[in-house]
């Protein structure tokens, strides 16, 4: 089977599928600067995903965004607190709708955001699975960070199933990512790294016995 490269573009308010991230107004996602190595055919597809503008797609780039916009799309279910400070306000992750015809076996994504010291919620990054279903069991766009608005983003995706536990390889080493259940349908569970962790590969997932779950679509995407 070929590499499928379904991308969603969703920003400055364009809903779509395409072969590359669009980056506008302030944002410049360093999958948009540098061209990434092409994984062999066959490989597993990647998560579809997107950096989302912090400006108005009316606004000329050179001219820097007044205010953080809050965040205009549907969440589903709950906001999670990440844990980890942005520079500014806090990392959250949270569902959206995905309609998408093109993908028919896909009906949420993930959205990396941040929340703001007056509780305002920014879109940064959003991630979706591109081939099955989406909940089927294992991991589901997992997405690598990146660098947005000169800021590394949290490699993060979401496992279906019952993942007490998931693991990464990164710089030599193991490291854990933090897991939280989905508040829409708790057999989802959200997980996210310290977005100072080196890229991350290999991942693994354990029940609370420490019994190995199917891997599904572990592959890491970046932009």
């Amino acid at each position: 089977m070929g590499l499928s490269r379904n991308r969603w573009i969703l920003t400055a308010g364009v809903t779509g599928t395409a072969l590359a991230v669009v980056v506008a107004g302030a944002v410049a996602a360093n999958a948009a600067q540098e061209k990434p190595a092409v994984p062999p055919t066959g490989a597993a597809p990647r998560p579809a995903a997107s950096a989302l503008a912090s400006a108005p797609a009316s606004a000329p780039a050179s001219a820097p965004a007044s205010a953080e916009p809050e965040s205009a799309r549907e969440r589903l279910g709950d906001v999670v607190d990440a844990g980890f400070a942005a520079k500014q306000g806090t990392w959250v992750l949270y569902a959206v709708p995905v309609k998408e015809k093109s993908l028919p076996g896909t009906h949420f994504g993930v959205m990396a955001g941040r929340r703001l010291a007056d509780g305002t919620i920014v879109d940064v990054v959003v991630t979706n699975e591109v081939e099955g279903r989406d909940r089927a069991p294992g991991f589901h766009a997992v997405q690598g960070g990146m660098e947005v608005e000169g800021e590394p983003t949290p490699s993060f995706g979401y496992y279906a199933g019952d993942a007490a536990r998931i693991t990464a390889r990164a710089g030599g080493r193991t490291v854990v990512a933090k897991v939280a259940a989905w508040s829409k349908d708790r057999r989802i569970k959200f997980f996210w790294f310290d977005p100072a962790t080196e890229a991350v590969a290999n991942l693994k997932a354990f029940d609370r016995g420490g019994r190995a779950l199917p891997a599904g679509n572990n592959q890491v995407g970046v932009g």
